[in-house]
């Protein structure tokens, strides 16, 4: 059986802080840009840094939103975030866009790629589908029931 994975949201360091401090094996985080709610009090790319040097000192890991849905506007500075996040250790970045999601594997990183529930991933053909792109997780769509989920994680691979 698998080991259960314990993900935390925060919104500042001092709850990424807790939260790995809590036993959190790994925190999800938006950063000040590409993530979805951007102008929430965020994260710079330096304080990204900050939280994933402590997370590390507890093996916990660092997870940034790039889920933002962009338009053609939107994609100024993105390779070059990318890299920053990747930079300072950021273990995986979980994306909404499969655009996004193609570029972070076509860059070859360290961070794995997770796709958002934002996809709505609802059947295993999907997850294989998105495997096939180099993504190494799926959250799946909000409207499975845990039976759904249950029967879509036994039969696949990511």
């Amino acid at each position: 059986m698998e080991k259960i994975e314990l993900l935390a949201p925060a919104g500042d360091l001092e709850r990424l802080n807790i939260a790995v401090m809590y036993g959190a094996d790994a925190v999800f985080i938006g950063g000040k840009r590409f993530s979805l709610r951007s102008r929430a009090s965020n994260f710079e790319v330096s304080d990204i840094k900050e939280g994933v040097k402590f997370a590390k000192t507890y093996g916990a890991q660092i997870h940034v939103t790039v889920n933002m849905l962009p338009h053609d506007e939107d994609f100024d500075g993105l390779e070059e975030y990318i890299r920053d996040l990747d930079s300072v250790g950021v273990s995986a970045v979980i994306c909404a866009s499969l655009y996004i999601a193609k570029k972070v594997v076509a860059m070859k990183t360290n961070m794995e790629v997770h796709l958002s529930t934002q996809q709505s991933a609802l059947n295993k053909l999907s997850t294989d589908f998105y495997q096939e792109l180099g993504i190494k997780r799926v959250v799946l769509g909000r409207e499975l029931s845990m039976e759904q989920i249950s029967s879509i994680s036994k039969n696949s691979d990511i």
